[in-house]
């Protein structure tokens, strides 16, 4: 969102409007601009407060994804150590080769593994 769309929020907010305007343009009640007031700035205030928990959130998904990757070279490493030369080539190959192919789902793959009881 950008800066002036929070503005164009408050734009008849006689507190946040420099050059005061024709009276009809808001209402004159005190009590009325600050309840006014207040509610506007507490929905920024939800809006800045949600922004910040997604921010949170994202940030814990990177940190997760990070651990995953990792995890993952950890183990083919470990497995490159017990396996032939020739056959982690061949894993690693493959591998590569469904890695490219758009119409390949490792995901889609283990979850036909796992309903055929492997």
């Amino acid at each position: 969102m950008l800066i002036w769309e929070f503005f164009y929020f408050l734009w008849d907010d006689p507190l946040f409007r420099k050059v005061p305007g024709d009276p009809k343009d808001y209402v004159s009640d005190p009590k009325f601009i600050e309840m006014r007031r207040e509610a506007r700035l507490l929905a920024l205030e939800h809006l800045y407060l949600q922004i910040e928990i997604l921010q949170q959130r994202v940030g814990q998904e990177k940190q997760i994804r990070r651990e995953g990757e990792a995890r993952e070279v950890w183990t083919i490493n470990q497995f490159l150590e017990v396996v032939s030369d020739e056959e982690g080539e061949r894993i690693l190959i493959n591998r590569k080769v469904n890695n490219m192919d758009p119409d390949f789902s490792f995901a889609d793959v283990l979850t036909k593994q796992m309903a055929g009881g492997i």
